[in-house]
C-alpha cells in the first residue's frame, strides 16, 4: 500500500515534511481540519524539536481515492541524534 501512495518525487522535495494519508474516497477534508490537524501538529512536534512555525507550509493532493496531506517543516534544529528507549 505504501508504495502506491507514495512517489519518490514526494521524498526529494524537502526531507522535513511529515505526510499523512487519508484512504478514503468520501473523507470530507476541509481547510478547517487541515488547520486544526496541523495546528496540533506543530504543538506535539515543538515539545521535542525547536521549529520556525512561520516557515511551515502545507499542501493537499487527492489521487483516485487517497487524499495526502504533506506538512513541510524547514530548518528544524536540536533534534536528538540518539534514540532512548521509554
Amino acid at each position: 500500500m505504501v508504495n502506491v501512495v507514495f512517489k519518490e518525487s514526494d521524498f526529494l522535495q524537502d526531507p522535513n515534511q511529515l505526510i499523512i494519508f487519508i484512504d478514503d474516497k468520501d473523507a470530507e477534508v476541509t481547510p478547517q481540519l487541515i488547520k486544526a490537524m496541523t495546528e496540533d501538529m506543530i504543538k506535539v512536534i515543538s515539545k521535542h524539536i525547536e521549529i520556525d512555525c512561520s516557515k511551515v507550509k502545507v499542501n493537499l493532493s487527492s489521487e483516485q481515492d487517497t487524499k495526502k496531506i504533506i506538512i513541510y517543516i524547514p530548518d528544524v534544529t536540536n533534534i536528538p541524534r540518539t534514540a532512548t528507549r521509554i
